[in-house]
């Protein structure tokens, strides 16, 4: 699995466990929880160089934070370079995937199905 894949299969549990219009069981909120335990680590050490990575393209603005101006489109695109290898960078992550019966016919949208796809079984 590819680090970004990790990315976003983590923000769309986020979204599932988050959506109090979703009526998904407990089962299946522990089950999500728990895969996103094991994504942690990965996206924890991402998160510390893409911070590091801000430090070292961006600016500091009148409150001390830095960032990287959408107009500064050179800093923009040396952040960019720098993390692409990380982001396409191969994970060996293992987890217990949830079986399809017990997340399908709970009341997920099909686009949070379709991108959980990574994390079901037969």
């Amino acid at each position: 699995m590819k680090l970004y894949e990790v990315l976003n299969l983590n923000e769309i549990m986020k979204k599932v466990i988050d959506d109090q219009t979703l009526k998904i069981d407990s089962l299946t909120k522990f089950k999500l929880l728990g895969i996103m335990k094991v994504l942690e680590p990965h996206i924890q050490n991402f998160e510390i160089i893409r911070n590091e990575k801000i430090k070292e393209f961006g600016k500091e603005d009148g409150d001390g934070n830095v960032l990287i101006g959408k107009e500064d489109t050179d800093a923009m695109r040396q952040f960019n370079d720098s993390l692409s290898d990380i982001i396409n960078s191969d994970l060996n992550i293992t987890f217990e995937k949830i079986k399809a019966n017990d997340i399908f016919n709970k009341g997920l949208p099909a686009e949070y199905l379709v991108a959980l796809y990574p994390v079901i079984t037969g």
